[in-house]
């Protein structure tokens, strides 16, 4: 064990809290990320809310119902995981739910034989604002946890890139005429999956201390 785990674990037994002033500088790089890709996404694109007008409300709900559950958990599991001491393991797996309840929903869909075009005509697009708009927030996370003192990395960065992915989602759904559970768990639920496999892989790197 080197020197640096062994700080870790110290701080771990003894339930270290962060510097003062811990909670703004946590809080508001999420709030800054946010405002930003949606900010962006607004001023780039137009026509919000394309498929309202055919086929309700009920695609764009079902998209910013699972990427604000995203958003909102998150940020509650990175607190966790930035306070040495604390139990974190139902917070993060918590966050599998929102994936969960995508399958379930798609495996309906798929059982009744849906006739949703797939992949539909702005999947390239909506690839785009993921690629571009993820890494943005997954930052703006990275940010806020190094004002608290996390000793699980590869779970901080994993929860960091759901955060981001989330963000992302949340951002651009407004914007997405496609809908269907397949398209979701395609082009939203598997970028996500793939920036939190990112932020395990980077968080030792990112988030050392």
């Amino acid at each position: 064990m080197n020197k640096t785990d062994s700080i870790l674990d110290e701080l771990a037994s003894q339930g270290a809290l962060p510097a003062a002033g811990h909670s703004l500088r946590f809080i508001t790089p999420l709030l800054v990320a946010l405002v930003v890709c949606a900010g962006a996404t607004i001023a780039v694109l137009d026509d919000a809310f394309p498929g309202i007008a055919t086929t309700g409300a009920g695609p764009i709900l079902t998209k910013w119902g699972f990427s604000l559950a995203l958003v909102l958990m998150a940020p509650i599991a990175l607190w966790a995981l930035g306070r040495p001491g604390r139990r974190t393991n139902l917070s993060v797996a918590i966050l599998s739910v929102p994936f969960v309840l995508v399958l379930g929903l798609l495996a309906m869909d798929l059982s009744i034989n849906s006739q949703t075009s797939f992949p539909g005509e702005t999947w390239q697009r909506c690839l785009t604002a993921m690629a571009l708009l993820s890494p943005l927030a997954f930052g703006g996370a990275i940010i806020a946890m190094r004002a608290l003192a996390p000793t699980n990395l590869r779970r901080a960065g994993l929860v960091a890139g759901l955060f981001g992915g989330g963000v992302a989602m949340t951002a651009y759904a407004p914007f997405c005429p496609e809908r269907g559970m397949l398209y979701m768990a395609v082009f939203y639920c598997l970028p996500i999956l793939i920036m939190a496999g990112i932020g395990w892989l980077a968080g030792p790197k990112l988030l050392r201390w």
